[in-house]
């Protein structure tokens, strides 16, 4: 690990100053230099560029293992150095699922052995003896994917992880009304020629009542709740009237935040995600960040093939971390948001809502984790450069202006320019 002095580096307040970082923490910040300061491995010249902390990205689908033909610790990794990401946390959704010590332990090997940045886990939620078991391992938080279970079954889940003092993440979705809606409108062969019919089928409605029902648990069983991917209007408000009555936080997408379900008139089934993407009468859209607590990419990528199916046999899923960044900082460049959002969003509460020790600021004593960005940064979002197998994306062809030109986790240039190089990641926990 190299010791590295940042020179002429722009704070997001304007004020330009010099980095120390020593042993893979942020030991010195100072406008100031002094001879006795200089005794390092390198010293690269920022050039009056911004820092900002390296993004955390709590919302990965790295696919390892079991489903690695769609990504690995390794791609995936390398896309969130190429998109200016220093820490990421993967779903538990894999083969095998992450739901057992034993699963979650080979995870965690495996991906201290190939990824590129920091990382924890997410862990699935099985039986109570399980999820006991995994809680010395030092999960991120236990996930629970709502439409995948009947009431009583989310009574139980909620009931097992209530005794670990860990937050809950949640896809919230109610199974008996998305199955419903797929199996009406299933009866209309166009449907499965008409992309924009899947915003009906995972309605509005049914995030709503799933979150509903999440907020009613949390109260019973005193959860600390996180709701990922949160896509409506209605569902925000319901929200915002439970925040003094449980520990509740919501994550945006970037799809979500910049998107439509008039995206799947131009592009296609490559945009179905779950959540959908909603039509105007319900949609969020980035003028709503300030009510969100962070961004997670939701990074899923799939195969061309899988992506290219009817309406019904699609995968769900885009790859969204080399994206993220250029489109929020072309959002800054436009006025919409502000550079301290964010920070706000993809550092600092990601950090905080997950307990992240020493990570998500700009401080002395924290990892040495750095995205510089150069604001004035122009081009064309194209897939063909991403690092992520997943070589597709809604934004293709979108203009940005703002982009991440260096990524440095605990004081080591992991990506630099397009290129991304080699790295010993840390289990952040």
């Amino acid at each position: 690990m190299e010791n590295i002095i940042l020179t002429n580096a722009k704070l997001i307040d304007g004020n330009i100053v010099n980095l120390i970082i020593n042993d893979e923490k942020i030991e010195k910040i100072t406008k100031t230099l002094k001879t006795s300061d200089k005794t390092t491995d390198k010293t690269i010249n920022i050039k009056e560029n911004i820092i900002i902390p390296g993004l955390i990205d709590t919302h990965v689908h790295f696919r390892d293992p079991g489903l690695t033909y769609k990504e690995t610790w390794k791609t995936g990794s390398q896309a969130a150095a190429h998109g200016g990401f220093t820490t990421v946390i993967d779903m538990p959704n894999t083969n095998p699922q992450t739901n057992t010590k034993k699963a979650f332990i080979d995870k965690k090997q495996n991906a201290q052995k190939n990824s590129t940045v920091d990382f924890a886990l997410h862990a699935g939620v099985k039986t109570q003896k399980d999820v006991n078991e995994i809680l010395p391992e030092k999960p991120a938080s236990y996930k629970i994917f709502m439409d995948l279970y009947d009431n009583n079954t989310l009574d139980e889940m909620f009931k097992y992880v209530s005794t670990t003092n860990k937050p809950l993440t949640l896809h919230c979705e109610d199974k008996t009304i998305v199955d419903h809606n797929i199996k009406t409108l299933k009866k209309d062969p166009a449907n499965s020629e008409n992309m924009i019919t899947y915003s009906y089928a995972r309605s509005a409605m049914a995030e709503a009542i799933a979150v509903n029902r999440a907020i009613e648990l949390a109260q019973k069983y005193n959860n600390k709740i996180h709701i990922c991917h949160l896509s409506c209007r209605e569902t925000l408000e319901l929200v915002h009237a439970a925040e003094d009555k449980i520990d509740i936080t919501i994550e945006a997408t970037p799809h979500h935040l910049f998107l439509d379900n008039n995206t799947y008139i131009t592009y296609g089934s490559r945009a179905k995600t779950n959540p959908p993407l909603r039509d105007k009468a319900h949609n969020i859209t980035i003028n709503d960040l300030n009510e969100f607590d962070q961004i997670g990419t939701d990074h899923a990528p799939h195969t061309m093939e899988e992506k290219t199916q009817d309406t019904w046999n699609t995968m769900s899923g885009i790859p969204n971390l080399e994206t993220t960044l250029k489109l929020l900082l072309t959002a800054v460049n436009m006025g919409n948001i502000t550079l301290k959002d964010v920070v706000e969003k993809t550092s600092q509460n990601p950090a905080k809502i997950f307990n992240i020790p020493n990570k998500g600021a700009i401080q002395v004593g924290y990892d040495g984790d750095i995205t510089v960005i150069d604001m004035k940064a122009e081009g064309t979002i194209n897939p063909e450069t991403f690092y992520t197998k997943g070589k597709y994306t809604p934004f293709e062809n979108m203009t940005y202006k703002g982009n991440n030109i260096m990524t440095i986790n605990r004081g080591n240039i992991i990506s630099e320019n397009d290129e991304v190089y080699e790295n010993q990641a840390k289990y952040v926990y």
